[in-house]
């Protein structure tokens, strides 16, 4: 039996990795914080280890004795960004999680990352797309690309190490209020169907339902190699915009509001960087290559085939429903 230290196991990702890791036969860890509710995890079998990433001596204990490492914690980007805070989880605290995996000899860290840093101006992202020269300066992309290059040297210095990139994700998790937690997609789901939202910004986003990230996590473990890159994203038809994606759901939803993408001569209204944030203002003025990723090395190192938004909307959304997040009648799809 394989013991595993996960972090972000109450996360939207980590959670749906946690329990497809059990399912798998692993011993799962989890370093949660302390005010975190972790309930639904122990019951599926999880051991609790409470302790903050960005406390070295809260991490050292808790990577003792596992064989991997798989890390999946990070302050996201949103509308507001603390330069402070991303630094002490997203450099710091990951940091402090590969300093404490190398002394312990893990086998193997499977790392979550983000595609904000790679350059996707003149060809599709791939695998082994470059890094953005002149990458957006907000506090998300900058710590992500931090820790992203301190995996690299340690890498070079004999780590094993390989990054499973997410793309948009939403659907079901074990712990169904966190994964409602902003900036989720499944909360961008529940307020397209209920009438709440009227216009979003519009770049391409490579939706992926949740449980197909987890996967290509899980499948890292055994089958990723160090240093490589691995694009958890979903089906290459499927890459939309947030009004894409919200129509697409009211659709499948059965219902006739619609969300409007907001011109680009709006961006730098200052009313948008509050409402939406640098990291999303930076990638709404970009320009993007068709098609927008390519995953040939994913496809076949991880034997990964995620499911299409269509299906993945179609499972999610009666879940919202028996949760809770949407009325009842959305249980039962037309």
């Amino acid at each position: 039996m394989t013991t595993v230290l996960l972090t972000g196991a109450t996360g939207l990702i980590g959670s749906n990795i946690a329990a497809q890791l059990v399912a798998g036969g692993s011993k799962v860890r989890a370093l949660v914080r302390p005010s975190s509710d972790a309930a639904p995890l122990q019951e599926m079998g999880v051991e609790i280890v409470r302790g903050d990433i960005t406390e070295r001596e809260d991490v050292l204990p808790a990577v003792d004795g596992a064989e991997v490492v798989v890390h999946s914690a990070a302050v996201l980007g949103g509308a507001t960004q603390t330069v402070d805070e991303h630094h002490a989880v997203n450099v710091r605290g990951t940091a402090n999680l590969y300093d404490a995996a190398e002394a312990a000899h893990v086998r193997r860290i499977v790392t979550l990352s983000t595609t904000t840093f790679f350059d996707v101006r003149d060809a599709p992202l791939s695998e082994d797309s470059p890094l953005d020269p002149s990458p957006s300066d907000d506090p998300y992309t900058v710590t992500k690309l931090a820790a992203y290059k301190d995996a690299m040297a340690r890498v070079e210095r004999g780590c094993d190490i390989c990054v499973v990139i997410s793309g948009g994700a939403y659907g079901p998790s074990p712990l169904p209020e966190r994964s409602m937690v902003a900036p989720s997609f499944n909360a961008r789901i529940c307020a397209a169907i209920l009438g709440q939202v009227s216009e979003n910004l519009a770049f391409p986003i490579p939706w992926v339902y949740c449980d197909d990230v987890a996967a290509a996590a899980v499948a890292a473990i055994d089958h990723g190699r160090p240093g490589e890159r691995y694009l958890a994203f979903g089906q290459v038809g499927d890459v939309g915009s947030m009004p894409f994606f919200c129509n697409r759901a009211a659709e499948i939803a059965g219902v006739s509001h619609r969300v409007n993408a907001i011109s680009t001569d709006r961006l730098d209204d200052p009313e948008m960087a509050s409402r939406f944030g640098p990291s999303l203002i930076a990638l709404a003025k970009r320009k993007f290559p068709e098609p927008w990723f390519v995953a040939d090395r994913t496809r076949e190192r991880l034997d990964y085939h995620p499911i299409s938004l269509d299906e993945g909307l179609r499972r999610t959304i009666p879940w919202l429903a028996r949760e809770g997040f949407l009325p009842e009648r959305f249980a039962t799809l037309p």
